[in-house]
């Protein structure tokens, strides 16, 4: 205690010791003491004042693919408990009162839709600023190697190269594309020999920490095409595309081959060319998507299907457009309409006799148009992520531009 506190104190003390007498002025004095030695060490308590909500972190706009959901997040600072309301367009959603907010599975009509939160405590409330939800086109499912893993993370690039007549190459942990498609006499095949043949690709590896399928890509004499397709058809194996060549007794055959049966189902069938919508309007109807086509000798078609066995309640619906042109540049609007359509282009096949097909497929009813870029010898058009992973195919023909290739998401 300090010593003028102390003389204080002392002064106060004296006349309460004469009128009291000596010992109990001595007790009197002791206790004045001791209190006034303690209260100089004790510490005051701060006063914590009630605090109303405030939002230190908005929810930010979110872009989801159709059916997947979005979640909306909010960070908010006050005097506890915080009560949370989230609504959708103004209206308040049922049990949404936590500070995070999970979308059902979104539809095209959900595009658009504005999420906001109130927090709310005893001293008040604050509501945040409006979030919007975009829906953009449906992402196959993951593991669903008949769409030859689009909208995947992006993986790198790798080669550009060919197999042979009778070569059997693989990439394993990696996408290749399909078999360029040529157009024009001579393109893959430069005689009628069965040793001239050759079919170009290129290959995509996964990015690390992914796990993809091994692509492979095999050309063999036309003699064993069914023993090898049949030898192809297990649950672990997906067609990519086909290519045959009956002036010279050969064809290839590109596929995706996964670790473990994955419970793909395989079909193939011969139609001739005016029967394919029909072949792929009734694939599509039962939850099928064609992979590949190939043309025999007589014109016909030989169309190679998947089911899988984890999906079975999709249905499809499939457009097919067959031209006998092989201009580069009338065929790159052929890519653009259907991908503006929503149509995810499955599967190609072509030569200079038959001119070329083009099989779109697409979740029925997703009419959301899929970003794509087309590229001839002129330019590119349209515009896609390069952060996510594209179905690449390119077809080889005559015109202004050599080829025309696309890269669709």
């Amino acid at each position: 205690m300090p010593f003028p506190a102390l003389w204080r104190a002392w002064l106060r003390v004296v006349p309460c010791v004469e009128s009291l007498g000596w010992q109990a002025g001595v007790l009197l004095c002791a206790i004045l003491f001791l209190c006034g030695c303690g209260s100089s060490n004790m510490t005051p308590v701060p006063t914590v004042l009630p605090a109303a909500p405030t939002i230190t972190t908005q929810p930010s706009s979110q872009s989801t693919p159709l059916g997947q959901t979005a979640t909306f997040t909010v960070v908010a600072s006050g005097t506890a408990p915080l009560q949370y309301a989230w609504s959708e367009n103004g209206s308040v959603i049922n049990g949404a009162v936590s500070s995070s907010y999970t979308t059902p599975v979104v539809v095209a009509t959900d595009s658009g839709s504005s999420f906001t939160v109130i927090v709310s405590n005893s001293e008040g409330s604050v509501s945040s600023n409006p979030a919007l939800l975009s829906v953009g086109p449906r992402t196959p499912q993951a593991g669903d190697w008949r769409f030859q893993g689009m909208d995947l993370p992006a993986g790198t690039p790798v080669v550009a190269t060919d197999i042979v007549s009778f070569q059997t190459r693989s990439f394993s942990n990696a996408l290749g594309s399909p078999f360029d498609m040529g157009l024009i006499p001579g393109f893959n095949c430069g005689s009628s020999g069965p040793l001239d043949c050759g079919w170009t690709f290129f290959v995509i590896a996964a990015p690390t920490g992914s796990t993809w399928p091994t692509t492979v890509y095999r050309s063999d004499g036309l003699s064993n095409l069914d023993a090898d397709l049949n030898a192809m058809a297990t649950p672990n194996i997906v067609i990519a595309s086909l290519d045959l060549e009956p002036a010279n007794e050969m064809f290839a055959v590109s596929s995706l081959q996964t670790s473990a049966p994955d419970g793909f189902e395989y079909a193939s069938q011969t139609v001739p060319l005016d029967q394919i919508q029909t072949v792929a309007t009734q694939a599509g109807a039962q939850g099928r998507v064609i992979t590949a086509l190939g043309f025999d000798a007589s014109g016909n078609a030989l169309i190679v299907s998947y089911g899988w066995q984890n999906d079975t309640t999709t249905v499809y619906e499939a457009s097919v457009i067959a031209t006998t042109s092989t201009d580069s540049e009338a065929l790159a609007p052929q890519f653009t309409d259907l991908a503006g359509q929503g149509y995810i282009i499955t599967a190609m096949g072509g030569n200079a006799q038959n001119g070329l097909v083009i099989i779109g497929t697409r979740v029925q009813g997703d009419t959301l148009p899929r970003p794509i870029v087309v590229s001839t010898e002129s330019g590119n058009q349209g515009q896609a992520s390069n952060a996510l992973q594209a179905i690449n195919r390119v077809v080889y023909g005559t015109g202004a531009s050599y080829f025309v290739a696309f890269s669709e998401q």
